[in-house]
């Protein structure tokens, strides 16, 4: 099953879209002016380097919003309303999803895979014993499953 939008969320990103376009349209603008562009575009670039492309191989890596609304609030430094806004809004997303959800890993249960390698988690040694005989269905241990990030249905792995 996949996600099922109500009404009034499809109206929330048919606003959002045009204004997200307007922003970053200003962001840019307002770059070129100041002649800063060159400088604005290596900085999008490397933020994406370090913290998005060595995480996107993994199939565990979910987007959080406070992850999103970090890596793009950064951005939105020029000193005018409408950047000063587009800081807030994205910082905002930041702050709801620490406080609600709280910071969890973006790349989900393969993060806690490696925490709990990693740190010598005494049943990490009957899991990885348990995946050399992963045809042997007297364990009861079962091998982890890669997220389906396209699935948002109550059933299944949800990261």
């Amino acid at each position: 099953m996949h996600c099922i939008w109500p009404w009034e969320l499809w109206m929330f990103v048919a606003l959002l879209v045009p204004t997200i376009g307007g922003v970053v349209l200003a962001h840019v603008w307002r770059a070129y002016q100041k002649k800063l562009l060159v400088l604005k575009l290596s900085e999008l670039f490397l933020c994406a380097l370090f913290f998005l492309v060595p995480m996107l191989g993994s199939s565990y890596f979910h987007l959080h919003h406070w992850y999103a609304g970090w890596l793009i609030g950064m951005h939105c430094n020029f000193d005018k309303w409408w950047s000063r806004a587009a800081m807030a809004y994205c910082w905002g997303m930041y702050i709801n999803g620490i406080a609600v959800y709280g910071r969890d890993p973006v790349l989900t249960c393969e993060y806690s895979y490696w925490l709990s390698t990693d740190n010598r988690c005494p049943y990490m040694k009957c899991y990885l014993e348990a995946m050399k005989h992963k045809n042997d269905t007297t364990t009861g241990v079962v091998e982890m499953i890669a997220a389906d990030w396209r699935n948002c249905s109550a059933t299944g792995f949800h990261p």
